[in-house]
């Protein structure tokens, strides 16, 4: 059994599973196994969850560890059979492994954070975007930007 614990850069357990900068994995007795960098959430929308999920399942991860997911993320860990744990976000991970923070068990997808997009240009749900423009009202402008017609990529 081993558990994967989602980080920020300052080894604190990371307030959202997709945004953690790495995955620490240890096993039973508390020794580090290997250190999975979350360097494609950028570059790959939504799909680096599932590159992360394929890589704990590699690793025979059982329990992963964070601060806070969202409900679709949730659901499809759940689904593939870990067992998913929060812990308040920002806690650093030597407190963590010393053992003085409870864990909550998440098990339904709805203790996940509810989706605050709709289902996105990815299809996977996040509402990530391939590309994005903007349409401003020209009105809702003040009135020394009026008259320049185009904003940074913003059509006026």
């Amino acid at each position: 059994m081993l558990t994967a614990i989602a980080l920020t850069p300052r080894d604190q357990i990371a307030g959202h599973f997709g945004k953690a900068a790495a995955f620490a994995i240890y096993d039973q007795q508390g020794l580090l196994v290997d250190r999975i960098e979350n360097s494609g959430s950028r570059e790959l929308g939504c799909k680096h969850k599932k590159i992360l999920q394929r890589q704990f399942t590699a690793l025979n991860v059982t329990d992963i560890v964070l601060g806070n997911i969202g409900t679709r993320s949730l659901a499809r860990l759940l689904q593939a059979g870990f067992k998913v744990s929060r812990v308040p976000p920002r806690t650093s991970l030597a407190t963590f492994l010393g053992g003085g923070i409870s864990k909550e068990a998440l098990v339904a997808a709805d203790q996940g954070r509810a989706c605050k997009r709709e289902k996105g240009a990815c299809g996977c749900g996040c509402g990530t975007k391939k590309s994005v423009s903007a349409t401003v009202k020209v009105g809702m402008l003040s009135p020394v930007i009026k008259g320049i017609g185009k904003i940074g990529g913003l059509k006026l």
